[in-house]
């Protein structure tokens, strides 16, 4: 009887219906990662906690959840934090493994949480296994293309890996070969405009997303200032405090340090908002840049609140420089001692930070406001600062020069290209053998100038210079910005 039954009961479980694990980026999905991008999170989490009560076969809440994990660790950078959370990877790829495999969603949402992960594991210096992550995230997405090429979703993703592939310096090429990839700037652009002009007429969900990798690989990628800003300018800052970091980002590296202001202070507050203490870094950064002492405020609020562990070391740096503009030198050595205890050295600014800090050198006040007053924009009142005076005026080779390159900076900007050039090149040849970023520097943006005379084998001549130069400030970020020049000018 025993043996009847237990047959009985093995043939109602096959005859039973199982229902198969789906991918169905329905409107509540839709939403919540509406809402996810806004940075609410806790309200985009309570629609996709509901979709898993109601749908518990839909599959697309794991993927959009990861949205928060990445987007916390990335913007926080707290090692804690990262710990607790980076398990969930491994949880919803094991959960989205379960799904159709003839959805063009199963092999993408894999890719997609692991280039997440990959992106926040670089912030904690984890690399090999980032870019482990990256070559898995490749080849899922490169095998997606294959199997379902009308699927959008598969450029914007492929696009932003291609252009940042495309600017990675000679000398880190082999990691990239052995992880059996390619691109360039130019073919990762062309993927994420196509979808740009794409969602113009049709529905797109990612259509936020790939606008704001465009303009972002556009300006510090393509040096096209001008697109990138047309693409943020209209965007949504009154209810998306992401769009806010974006917008502001823009246009302070584009000369509109005011607007950037007026976005800021009008972001979006309230509980339901992400706790986005970089903000306060970029408003103090702003302000400084119009030499208000007001700035101190703000980098003092960041310090005081923020739990990662970049950006430590150049805060305490710019207040010792509005210490400085103010006349008080004795505040400017207390916060310089500051940046040698506190914050970590990784990111080029803080490292440029602590090699001011070690040198023990204070920097020439007159110089310092219209390198300032320069990166916001205010280029007629940086020039001011320099009127008169010639690199003959001071004594320091240091100070002669970065006189010839604050110079050759404000013309370049200001619209005087070959003013800029006599001054970058004086730049290069007093500052060639001087371990500062001047040199380098003026070597990369002549590169610019000549680019965008197309004289590409000029612009070729000085990418290259760029790259052989030596600089303990900003290697690594002009290093990528050289080989991003030299890679948008091959083969013109």
């Amino acid at each position: 009887m025993k043996q009847y039954v237990l047959i009985f009961f093995m043939a109602f479980l096959i005859s039973v219906p199982t229902q198969a694990q789906e991918f169905e980026f329905n409107q509540r999905c839709i939403d919540a990662y509406t809402h996810i991008q806004e940075l609410r999170f806790a309200k985009g989490k309570q629609l996709l906690e509901l979709e898993k009560k109601e749908n518990p076969n839909n599959l697309i809440p794991y993927y959009v959840e990861n949205y928060i994990d990445f987007l916390t660790t990335y913007i926080n950078e707290n090692q804690s934090e990262f710990d607790k959370l980076e398990p969930n990877k491994s949880i919803r790829l094991d959960k989205l493994k379960s799904g159709d495999k003839n959805s063009p969603y199963y092999l993408y949402t894999q890719a997609e949480v692991l280039i997440q992960w990959s992106f926040s594991k670089l912030k904690f210096e984890e690399y090999l296994s980032a870019f482990t992550d990256v070559r898995k995230a490749y080849l899922l997405l490169e095998e997606n293309s294959k199997k379902f090429p009308d699927f959008i979703a598969n450029k914007k993703s492929l696009g932003m890996l291609h252009a940042i592939v495309g600017a990675i310096p000679d000398q880190y090429k082999w990691g990239i070969n052995m992880l059996g990839m390619d691109g360039s700037i130019d073919q990762g652009l062309r993927e994420l405009k196509s979808i740009i002009e794409y969602s113009k007429t049709n529905t797109f969900i990612f259509k936020q997303e790939v606008y704001l990798y465009y303009a972002f690989i556009a300006l510090y990628l393509g040096r096209d200032a001008t697109t990138a800003w047309n693409i943020v300018k209209d965007i949504d800052t009154k209810t998306n405090l992401l769009n806010v970091f974006c917008k502001a980002s823009v246009a302070m590296r584009t000369g509109r340090n005011d607007l950037a202001l007026e976005v800021l202070a009008g972001k979006p507050t309230g509980n339901e908002y992400f706790n986005y203490q970089y903000l306060d870094f970029m408003t103090g950064l702003a302000k400084a840049h119009k030499l208000d002492a007001s700035a101190t405020i703000y980098f003092e609020k960041f310090i005081n609140n923020y739990k990662g562990k970049n950006y430590i070391k150049e805060a305490y740096q710019k207040m010792a420089w509005m210490a400085l503009v103010q006349g008080n030198k004795d505040k400017y050595w207390e916060y310089m001692y500051y940046v040698k205890s506190r914050g970590d050295d990784v990111i080029d600014d803080d490292k440029q930070a602590l090699y001011e800090a070690e040198a023990k050198r204070m920097p020439d006040a007159t110089l310092l406001k219209a390198r300032l007053l320069f990166d916001g924009g205010y280029y007629k009142d940086a020039l001011k600062q320099l009127e008169g005076k010639s690199a003959e005026s001071f004594s320091e080779p240091k100070d002669k020069t970065e006189f010839t390159y604050r110079a050759g900076r404000i013309y370049d900007l200001a619209g005087f290209p070959e003013k800029a050039k006599g001054f970058y090149l004086a730049t290069i040849k007093f500052g060639a053998d001087l371990p500062f970023y001047y040199a380098a520097s003026s070597a990369f943006y002549l590169g610019n100038i000549y680019e965008t005379a197309k004289d590409y084998k000029n612009a070729t001549k000085y990418y290259k210079i760029c790259l052989d130069s030596d600089n303990k400030e900003y290697q690594t970020s002009l290093d990528g910005l050289a080989k991003a020049g030299l890679n948008r000018v091959e083969g013109k």
